[in-house]
């Protein structure tokens, strides 16, 4: 897999494939048109990686995965002694996966947090023209930026 068939890095990776890779649809890691879904895969874990490395996993991610270990083990435990309980328990885990992906943090997609992005730096992002890691440092400094003059019931600034 070379760096002129594929996207390896954030650094390069235009916000708009990323979205598509998202969507499960690794074949935008493609530089061009050729390439193969195994080298697909590899360029997706690659880029995945070195998201992880730089941004972390997040609060949601990491409550979700939580949740979906939860909810595994519940499975196996009813496996393993047959208690019907715990077949609720799993349900009840699964009724709190779909929720969680029904508002996935804030219910934001990439698309509508690019809207307010615009507004606050006074021009128009579109996501073909700025790289995955452009886009997620936009989005640590809005959020040091809000919560830096986030406002008091008092109407006194935080600082």
């Amino acid at each position: 897999m070379g760096s002129d068939e594929y996207y390896t890095s954030i650094e390069n990776l235009p916000l708009a494939n990323w979205i598509k890779c998202q969507d499960g649809k690794l074949h935008y890691t493609r530089k061009g048109s050729t390439g193969s879904i195994q080298l697909d895969n590899e360029a997706w874990e690659k880029i995945y990686d070195e998201y992880i490395e730089v941004y972390g996993l997040g609060k949601m991610k990491i409550k979700l995965l939580k949740t979906m270990v939860k909810k595994a083990e519940a499975e196996l435990d009813f496996c393993l002694t047959g208690d019907r309980f715990k077949l609720t328990q799993a349900e009840i885990e699964q009724t709190a996966l779909e929720n969680m992906l029904k508002n996935a943090g804030n219910g934001s997609t990439i698309e509508q947090t690019l809207i307010h992005l615009s507004k606050w730096i006074g021009h128009w992002i579109k996501a073909v023209d700025i790289s995955t890691k452009e886009y997620f440092t936009m989005i640590e400094e809005l959020d040091k930026y809000n919560k830096a003059y986030k406002t008091n019931k008092d109407g006194k600034e935080n600082k």
